[in-house]
């Protein structure tokens, strides 16, 4: 089965939001997708033969909206999809959760069955390939993925599936709002042409107020220290907000810290945290297993003296959210 071709463009692009399942800051991936480059899916999830080149696909992983990107082109092949169902034979449900902790390790939603050993049947699908790789934008910082539910971005009477339809004009604003890139007018752009266009333009981008004059608080509050790494240059120290700056648009003096960009990152991806009970720095397990970089950046006492500390209440909030996180990624990867 080829490829999409051009003839198969529509006229105005539909946004979808994507649940990915690359396993996050892992370098690996389950169903071969890719978050920079491409995402996989086949003819059994709803939604699946509505995606055209042109479209404009959002990624949310069950945390975080992760980017989005432009398909350039999409390829099709017949495959064979294995399907885990329950295993009473009068239910044969395929809606079997997998659990992360309880025993046995499946549940049926539909008949509240719990077994260890599913049955396992191959379905015929098509196996659909969205590639996106030229036109991919991360998100300036991160955004909880329940903030396309809470900023009204589904389309009216979309269910939650894996690939949820975007209201249109909703959709472009989010973008404008969090992504921190482009404009609207690029935006259109890369949805029409698939081309991202070179040199410079004037951009309309949304600035946080205050940030300059948070940034200097922090300065003013800890010194030209990263919160994990002790004393840095000044030039690769980012205020960074315990909160989530998308949900909650204030700048709270008890509810920032100084980080080294790229532990920043890290921070704002829920896959390093300070546990409140030590004040110490926690790295995602998985993270430690994979880089060996990582392991001397866990368990570091916090670079902050006492009279400084952050809210305390906001640095549990961060830590319980970046916790589900790693049990998330761990279960994806037994």
């Amino acid at each position: 089965m080829p490829a999409t071709t051009v003839a198969d463009v529509v006229a105005e692009p539909t946004f979808w939001s994507c649940q990915t399942h690359e396993v996050s800051g892992l370098g690996g991936s389950v169903y071969d997708d890719v978050l920079e480059s491409r995402y996989v899916y086949d003819s059994l999830v709803v939604n699946s033969r509505r995606i055209r080149i042109g479209d404009v696909l959002v990624l949310r992983d069950p945390h975080l909206v992760r980017g989005y990107g432009v398909v350039e082109s999409i390829d099709a092949a017949p495959a064979l999809k294995a399907m885990e169902r329950c295993p009473r034979p009068e239910c044969g449900s395929a809606d079997v959760r997998r659990r992360q902790v309880k025993r046995p390790t499946y549940r049926c939603p539909d008949c509240h069955h719990e077994f260890d050993d599913p049955d396992v049947t191959s379905r015929d699908v098509v196996r659909y390939v969205a590639h996106y790789d030229a036109t991919w934008s991360p998100l300036g910082s991160a955004v909880p993925a329940g903030a396309l539910k809470q900023e009204a971005v589904y389309a009216k009477g979309d269910f939650p599936n894996a690939i949820r339809e975007l209201d249109a004009s909703a959709a472009a604003a989010f973008l404008r709002m969090h992504a921190d890139l482009e404009s609207a007018l690029n935006l259109e752009l890369l949805a029409h042409t698939g081309v991202i266009p070179g040199g410079h333009t004037d951009a309309l981008a949304h600035v946080r107020r205050g940030q300059m004059q948070f940034r200097e608080a922090m300065f003013a509050r800890f010194g030209s220290v990263c919160a994990v790494t002790g004393s840095q240059p000044a030039d690769v120290l980012d205020a960074a907000h315990l909160y989530s700056f998308a949900v909650r648009p204030e700048h709270r003096y008890d509810g920032g810290l100084l980080l080294r960009s790229d532990i920043h990152r890290l921070f704002d991806r829920l896959l390093i945290t300070f546990d409140p009970a030590s004040w110490s720095s926690r790295v995602a397990p998985p993270l430690l297993h994979q880089y060996e970089s990582l392991v001397p950046l866990d368990g570091l006492p916090i670079a902050v003296t006492e009279a400084a500390l952050p809210d305390k209440a906001l640095v549990a909030d961060h830590y319980a959210a970046s916790r589900a996180r790693w049990r998330d990624l761990a279960s994806t990867l037994r």
